[in-house]
């Protein structure tokens, strides 16, 4: 159930920091964009790790260049798979 909910709160702050791309330091959207794309490989049998795994590529892709429909999107991804988590 910690775990769970660990991973889960690590979902919400990977989606505030899309939604906020271009002003937070860029090792904090790598680190996440990394935790990402492990999570995803970690649990590769399930359809939202593989959406994860994309969304963390993206994360370091955000880095370069930051699109503001996609960070809000993916943001609000992470942040409802997170809560729905959390809740749940």
């Amino acid at each position: 159930m910690f775990l769970i909910r660990f991973l889960a709160f690590f979902d919400i702050f990977a989606g505030v920091l899309l939604f906020l791309a271009p002003l937070v330091p860029l090792r904090l959207l790598f680190g996440h964009g990394l935790y990402l794309m492990i999570k995803g490989k970690l649990f590769k049998g399930d359809f939202f790790s593989a959406i994860d795994f994309a969304i963390g590529i993206y994360c370091i892709f955000a880095l370069f260049l930051p699109l503001n429909f996609l960070n809000i999107s993916a943001g609000a991804f992470l942040f409802i798979k997170g809560g729905l988590s959390m809740f749940a």
